[in-house]
Order: structure tokens, then sequence, then C-alpha cells
């Protein structure tokens, strides 16, 4: 009692608790506010449900339509001439004459090396006048024959002098033409192996032929993609300096490689001026299919509690829901998606503040300025096949 006395004395302490009254009582009279509201008119649930149609949220929309798009794959590749020929000597000799430098061009039949006669022109005139007496003497052996003064061992061996006398002829007539090392093909000498003056022998080397139109974009596919590459479809690649060039799908291996089991394709793209190199890096797309797929915007990509891919899209109601959707094209434009019906309504404002199941207000956008859907002649961006 004395211990209340002595509270009750002190200024600080009933300032105190007077505040604390004074919270106690304002807390209890919210209490009573709310059950006096919910007795005397609507039910606090009915309440509630009032205030939240009242704040339905608006959002942006846009109906997009499905289009057809080709699927590619990208391959990293590399320009290769189409034909690379070593010209090789067929016979012993010092070199003569290069009537043409390295880097030029040359149709079929140019003479590239030209290899010293020597004494091979009078061979070939012998080998002439050598065959010309065989037939001379066989004729003769023929007549004697006839009338049973030649037996047929003398005959046989006047046969095969005739036919040696023809080898020998052609035998140097090869040497003659061998002497000049002649172009299989058109194309370009880009390197040669020797010089005026030099001694070639048999079977080395004197230059190396390019064919360059068309030029070819190598590249290899694994073994899941190759099953989707058919030979002679329209195809494109981009080159490292940012040029894209279009072709044909030539060749698909039908064999993998022993170390990458990989499978080697060919691009053929025409070269007619030769402005395309060998060597080159490049990024080959190939068709694989078609798809009816959707552009978007990137930024409305979305992942769900569980990390997957999606948008937020609307029924016929307005309610949102999330869909599941796969990236098959990533442009600069926009990216590509499959995954939703052929007809979809896309919330493109005020997705990320919306649930799963809520009911909104959609403002439908303009949907003129969409692009059509882009064909395989583009390969600028990173494109990757749908895999079913």
């Amino acid at each position: 009692m004395n211990f209340l006395l002595s509270f009750w004395r002190q200024r600080n302490y009933r300032m105190a608790a007077g505040v604390a009254l004074a919270a106690f009582i304002w807390l209890l009279s919210g209490l009573w506010s709310d059950d006096t509201a919910d007795m005397g008119g609507k039910p606090a649930a009915e309440s509630a449900r009032g205030r939240a149609g009242a704040e339905t949220l608006s959002v942006r929309a846009r109906q997009l339509e499905a289009q057809p798009y080709l699927t590619r794959v990208v391959v990293n590749s590399r320009t290769e001439p189409n034909r690379s020929v070593k010209l090789r000597a067929e016979l012993d000799g010092v070199i003569a004459a290069l009537p043409v430098a390295e880097g030029q061009r040359v149709a079929a039949g140019d003479v590239i090396c030209e290899i010293a006669e020597e004494d091979r022109p009078e061979k070939l005139a012998r080998a002439r006048v050598a065959l010309r007496k065989a037939e001379l003497d066989f004729a003769g052996a023929k007549k004697l024959q006839g009338r049973g003064l030649q037996s047929d061992a003398a005959m046989a061996q006047q046969e095969v002098a005739l036919a040696t006398a023809r080898a020998d002829l052609k035998r140097a007539q090869v040497d003659v033409d061998n002497l000049q090392i002649r172009a299989p093909f058109t194309g370009l000498v880009n390197s040669r192996a020797v010089e005026l003056g030099d001694f070639i022998r048999r079977g080395e080397e004197c230059a190396t032929l390019l064919d360059l139109d068309p030029i070819l974009v190598v590249g290899e596919v694994s073994e899941v993609q190759v099953v989707s590459l058919n030979p002679g479809a329209q195809a494109s690649a981009q080159l490292q300096l940012g040029q894209v060039v279009q072709g044909n799908l030539r060749y698909v291996s039908q064999e993998a490689h022993p170390v990458t089991r990989a499978y080697r394709v060919e691009m053929a793209v025409p070269n007619e001026q030769g402005v395309l190199r060998s060597g080159i890096s490049a990024r080959m797309a190939l068709p694989t299919g078609e798809v009816l797929a959707h552009r978007i915007n990137s930024s409305l990509l979305t992942l769900d509690d569980e990390g997957r891919l999606g948008v937020r899209t609307l029924d016929e109601e307005q309610r949102v829901h999330f869909a599941r959707v796969q990236l098959i094209s990533d442009e600069n434009e926009g990216v590509w998606i499959t995954g939703l019906p052929s007809r979809a309504t896309l919330i493109t404002v005020g997705q990320e503040y919306v649930t799963e199941g809520e009911r909104v207000e959609a403002v439908f956008e303009n949907t003129a300025g969409d692009l059509p859907a882009p064909s395989a002649q583009s390969a600028d961006s990173a494109q990757v096949e749908v895999q079913p």
C-alpha cells in the first residue's frame, strides 16, 4: 500500500500510467467499431470483396496470331574451296617457263608450268618413223602369207613389232604433252612450289590450283541435328565481318568423324566474282523444319515459382494465366517462342503485378506494327532447333 502511494505521488509515473490507459481504450474502440459495422451493415467478407472489386487492376494486352517460322540450327563453320588440286609433274626435267603468276585466275587448259623439251621432240619423230616401218613390214608379211611364203610364227612376230612401234609412239607423244602442266579446271593459282630453272622430278608439286566458284561453307553437326537436314535445302551463313551469304545445303555426310562423332555438312555459295576467300570463319544456319511461333519482346518473358520460362496471358474472362513457352530464336527485333495457342492474348504492360487466376481489366494495343516471320535467308542471329 505504501508502494502504491509512493508511486502515485511521482508525477512521471502518473503520466506514464495515463498514456498506457489511453492507448488501451483506443485499441478497444477499434474492435467495437468493426463489430458494429459488421453487425449493422454487410458481412465483413462481403465488405472485403467489395473493396477488392473496386480496385480491379488495369493492364495492357495484345492479341497475337501464330506465324509459320523456319527453325534452323546454327553451326560454327569456315569457308573452303570447292576443289583444291596440287599439280604435279609426270616426268623429270628443268622448269623452262612459268606463264602464270601466283594469285592469277586461269581457265581450264591454261599452262601453269612448262618443263624443258630436251630430246623428247626428236624421240617423238623417231617413233613416228619406226611405226611407219613396222606398218610396211606387216603389210609385206601379210602378202607373203597369202602366197604361202610366210609362216604363222613369222607373221606373229611382225604383229608384235607393229604393236611395239605403236606403244613407243604413244609414250613419246605423252612425254611431249606432259612437258606442259595445264590447269584441269577454271580456278586460281594459289601458290607455286617451283621457280624458273628448278629441277623437278616425277610426282613433285608444281603449283596449287583452287576452285572458288562455288565456295563452300563447311561445318559439323551432332547426331541429333543431322536427322533433320535435307540436302538441297536453302541455307545461309554470316561471315566473320558481318556479310550474309545464301546457298544450298550441298552435302551431308553419312559417316561421323571418328574423333568428334559429328557429321560434316557443306553449303555451296555462288562466287562468280571471286570476292569470297577460303578460310573465313562463319556461322551457318541450316533449316530443320517449320513451326507455328509468336514474336514478342524479350522483356515479356518471366519465370514461375519452379523456374520455368513463360508469359502472362488472359482468357476470355480476362483472368490471368501463366503459359509455359519454349524459346526458339533470339533476334534484335524480339524473340520467337512456341507453346502458346494459335491465337493468344498476351499481357504486355503490368504482368509483374498480377497473379495466377486474378481478374483484370485489359486495354488492348494496336498490332499493326508487327513484323512478319523471318525466312531461312537470315543468319545474323542465334537460331536453335526445336526438338520434339
